[in-house]
């Protein structure tokens, strides 16, 4: 109370100060709905942008790891994206390494054991001599991506998480849209291989994880980004006598594969080899691949328009897709590469009756292929290397897995985690990697130290 007075007696000396308190408390009375009416539009604003960033979420099917941090882009990018530089050839000498992981499977660890050898084979040709530089992606479907997406981003790929670029439901051919869904090893999911066309690097090469590189592949760059005449590629590595009637490389080339000639019969058409494809990114062969498949004319027995590529394990998919169009849609822009030579499998050349498979008079016996004239090899009828499979000690294929197991070696040195193994199991070939024979006798990565 005696502050009241107090105040109540300044209040009676100064007679010009309580009119304009009453003034300002008015003021104050009156802006009280205008605040209330900026709260209102402030919560409202932040309310419709958490609502249409969650859509935003929705709609973005892709996922980017870069070392274990998450991004999102588009799954198929806007043309502005790939550039004029990269759809025409430039002169960056990174070179893009891509992969795709399709499902999961029973076990998951084939898929890391091999992307992380594979990986290592790759930026070690920079050591061998290579003059380009290598940067890895992995396409993986979304319902892999709990098992590999986060160990692959660890191995430093690039992690793409993609549907595949078609929707298969809406293919308009009635025996592909059934087929493509129940045939080869993935169905319609290894068209997520596409992608790689769609990458900014000038060139981009698709392997499978059961591959190995063995020394560099500058030879098939130069080709691609200087035209043929730059490139030291020689004849022994061309296939002549195959479906692509090689008669010449002084063209511009926009492919390299081969081509897999134990799956076709003698004297027709035979698919590229899904395991390895080399290309020139272009967004329209991506968008022309795409409407291909869209528009579904793949017939029974004669495949794709008709025109041979059916009929045979993987014509719905990559293998025949691949090969039709760079066979009819754009021919004369891809060289089938000897796979004596390059993606090697040291299978035999010729059929039960002792005709070459490839249809020519006189063909290559790959298993007889000195394995220093090798490029890559790839273990199909090999078997993968983290199965230690029954090979013969003097055989291409024991010289193929002690590669792989050397380079596996090498990335643990590499990384500070080499033990040396003990492994019974063929030590001369497997390096101690094998305590027995099949998949229960491999000693696996740490991939704690990878």
């Amino acid at each position: 109370m005696p502050l009241r007075r107090a105040s109540e007696a300044k209040s009676s000396s100064r007679p010009t100060l309580q009119p304009r308190i009453g003034q300002r408390a008015a003021a104050d009375r009156g802006r009280r709905p205008f605040v209330l009416r900026i709260g209102s539009v402030c919560i409202l604003t932040c309310t419709i942008q958490v609502v249409l960033f969650c859509l935003l979420l929705l709609v973005l099917p892709s996922i980017d790891w870069q070392e274990g941090q998450v991004t999102r882009t588009p799954a198929a990018p806007a043309a502005a994206a790939l550039g004029p530089a990269a759809s025409e050839g430039t002169t960056s000498t990174t070179i893009a390494y891509c992969i795709s992981v399709t499902s999961c499977g029973g076990k998951d660890e084939g898929i890391s054991e091999g992307a992380a050898v594979l990986a290592h084979s790759i930026r070690r040709q920079k050591s061998q001599g290579s003059r380009y530089d290598a940067k890895l992606y992995a396409f993986v479907h979304p319902v892999a991506e709990h098992c590999s997406a986060e160990k692959l981003a660890r191995l430093g790929y690039q992690v793409k998480i993609r549907e595949t670029p078609i929707n298969a439901t809406q293919i308009k051919g009635e025996f592909l849209r059934r087929t493509i869904q129940i045939r080869g090893c993935c169905q319609e999911k290894e068209l997520l291989k596409l992608y790689a066309y769609t990458l900014s690097e000038p060139v981009a090469v698709h392997l499978d994880v059961d591959f190995l590189i063995f020394k560099p592949l500058d030879k098939l760059f130069d080709a691609i980004i200087g035209g043929v005449q730059s490139s030291s590629l020689d004849s022994q590595e061309i296939e002549y006598g195959g479906n692509g009637k090689n008669a010449t490389i002084s063209r511009r080339i926009d492919a390299f594969f081969t081509r897999d000639y134990n799956l076709s019969n003698r004297g027709k058409k035979a698919g590229m080899q899904g395991g390895f494809l080399v290309v020139r990114p272009s967004l329209d062969a991506y968008e022309e691949y795409r409407q291909i498949i869209l528009e579904g004319d793949h017939r029974k027995g004669s495949g794709w328009s008709g025109l041979g590529h059916g009929g045979y394990y993987g014509a719905q998919q990559i293998q025949g897709l691949v090969a039709h169009y760079y066979d009819f849609v754009r021919p004369g822009t891809a060289i089938e590469l000897n796979r004596c030579i390059h993606n090697t499998m040291a299978d035999s050349p010729r059929d039960k009756s002792g005709h070459c498979r490839n249809g020519a008079k006189d063909c290559e016996d790959c298993r007889t292929r000195n394995i220093d004239d090798i490029y890559s090899a790839h273990f199909t009828i090999c078997q993968k290397p983290w199965i230690c499979p029954h090979v013969s000690p003097s055989g291409l294929c024991a010289k193929f897995h002690r590669q792989w197991f050397q380079a596996r070696k090498e990335l643990e040195i590499s990384r500070g985690s080499f033990i040396e193994k003990s492994g019974k199991h063929k030590p001369n070939v497997f390096l101690g990697y094998c305590s027995k024979s099949m998949s229960h006798g491999y000693i696996p990565l740490e991939m704690t130290y990878i």
